[in-house]
């Protein structure tokens, strides 16, 4: 339907405060790092989880149920906080969480926060957040379906024209359902970069390749550090009876 007169729309000026549902049974304190659950209400993070800000203030809905109270958060700006072993040259590096208190380079199951926008001291940076991951870029390569026992031996999918940092990367099938691989006749996909091995994955009898229209984490990302020049490989492995079909590779960086 569209208007047949003029209207009057809020407008929020201050983009650095927003407010989010608190969970029932649930406090959470000022300075927290704040997530959102699967039911779209608001915690302490839980590694994994979407973060949405640090906490604005203490909210005690210990004893409420699910949005009986709201919090306050800071969704924008820049956080002096502890990083275990953060060092000056981790300027730039994307930073996660394990914790609702504890910040760390590693993604491997946790929640993106930020980046290291400054370095303070040993174990300190600057973060600033990234609630949007708007500072996550995606690398999409299209695998042609190659058959069975058909590879593909460390083809460049991708050349960083500046540092940069690796923090997921995933297998997405498309179409059509994967046969012939079992134990005898594994599927492994590898991505690599300069410094080294990426993430690897084997599909067999027990991890199972996506079915069609899925995707696949590909597990914990090693050597996420590539630099300004550095190129991204993909290799395709396949046993003899192994047809994955076509499917994608997708390698998220800041």
């Amino acid at each position: 339907m569209t208007l047949s007169a003029s209207r009057e729309i809020d407008r929020y000026v201050d983009q650095e405060l927003r407010t989010f549902r608190v969970a029932g049974s649930t406090t959470i304190y000022k300075g927290a790092l704040v997530s959102v659950q699967a039911d779209g209400y608001a915690a302490p993070l839980t590694a994994g989880e979407k973060f949405v800000g640090i906490a604005y203030e203490k909210i005690d809905n210990s004893t409420g149920s699910d949005g009986d109270k709201a919090i306050r958060v800071f969704t924008t700006g820049d956080f002096d906080h502890a990083l275990s072993g953060a060092a000056i040259t981790d300027i730039g590096r994307p930073v996660f969480a394990s914790a609702d208190d504890t910040l760390t380079f590693s993604s491997n199951g946790n929640s993106h926060v930020g980046i290291a926008q400054d370095y303070v001291s040993a174990g300190n940076i600057i973060l600033r957040l990234d609630t949007q991951r708007r500072a996550v870029k995606t690398v999409t390569h299209v695998v042609e379906d190659l058959a069975a026992n058909g590879d593909i031996a460390a083809r460049a999918i991708h050349s960083f024209n500046k540092e940069a940092w690796i923090v997921a990367a995933r297998v997405v099938n498309q179409a059509d359902s994967a046969s012939g691989i079992d134990d005898s006749n594994t599927c492994v996909v590898a991505v690599a970069a300069t410094a080294g091995a990426v993430a690897t994955v084997t599909y067999n009898s027990t991890n199972a390749f996506p079915a069609a229209n899925n995707a696949d984490d590909m597990g914990a990302i090693t050597n996420p550090h590539a630099a300004a020049g550095a190129v991204m490989t993909l290799t395709v492995t396949n046993g003899t009876n192994a047809d994955p079909g076509p499917f994608l590779v997708e390698v998220d960086y800041v």
